[in-house]
């Protein structure tokens, strides 16, 4: 569902802040093209995007199912690397040296995301099983007078679902190992708590959970013997005689004193 999409994206774009020659340059949903983006940066960018999702639903259930969604990473340079370390070079602003800088910075986004070098890439390893499919496209262009190369990178992969709404979030589960990790960032502090609070929300029977997850109204949850029992004579009275016939003696249970 959109919320495994959303905190998918989130952990994914802090994964890949200082782990690639963009350094902090990530951008989680940047609304403007990428060739302006690159042409005010200059420098290696990544923008990180969702696109397309579906969820094989079933009946009138829209929130659980198997999910799938297009993680799309967009890296773009426009100016020559300096790279330090272990090895120290510069990387010029020509044609073949911006294919190399993009063929390293594609390297480095799959080894932020699948080797669990911060808690960050835990959580988003946690929230993709399985990737489907790795797509990488070319593209260059020269825009606003500034020459750069870019790559887009499409992982296809499938979600877990988010928790079936009104129940506390499972200690030790995947979610709350994400609000957790959230929790201690301070510019996403406040959505984990808007996302526990949209998760948890206002407590609920566990039949009118079940219902809500099977996506069918109370009277259908009542017909199919999930639904609240209805106790129409209130509490039963105790009895104070139970008595046994039918045998050689009748024999006689009493309940005074008990």
């Amino acid at each position: 569902m959109s919320l495994s999409r959303l905190a998918m994206r989130i952990a994914a774009a802090r994964a890949l802040k200082g782990a690639t020659f963009a350094e902090a340059r990530v951008f989680d949903s940047a609304i403007d093209p990428i060739d302006q983006t690159i042409a005010e940066a200059r420098a290696p960018v990544l923008i990180v995007t969702t696109d397309d999702h579906e969820i094989d639903t079933v009946g009138r259930d829209l929130m659980h199912g198997d999910t799938r969604c297009e993680l799309v990473i967009e890296a773009a340079i426009a100016s020559r690397v300096e790279v330090s370390g272990d090895v120290s070079l510069s990387i010029p602003h020509t044609d073949e040296g911006m294919e190399i800088v993009l063929d390293l910075i594609e390297h480095q986004v799959m080894a932020a995301l699948t080797r669990e070098r911060t808690a960050w890439s835990r959580v988003w390893m946690k929230l993709v099983p399985r990737i489907h499919k790795r797509s990488s496209r070319r593209g260059a262009s020269v825009e606003h007078g500034v020459r750069f190369a870019a790559r887009q990178i499409v992982l296809s992969c499938d979600l877990i679902e988010a928790p079936t709404d009104g129940a506390p979030v499972v200690p030790g589960s995947t979610w709350e190992d994400v609000l957790a990790v959230m929790s201690e960032d301070m510019a996403l502090s406040p959505i984990a708590d808007l996302l526990r609070v949209t998760i948890e929300g206002q407590p609920l029977a566990d039949w009118r959970r079940a219902a809500n997850a099977l996506g069918i109204h109370l009277a259908t949850a009542d017909a199919i013997g999930i639904g609240l029992i209805h106790d129409l004579a209130g509490d039963p009275e105790a009895l104070e005689e139970i008595r046994i016939t039918g045998g050689p003696s009748d024999l006689a249970l009493s309940n005074a004193g008990v």
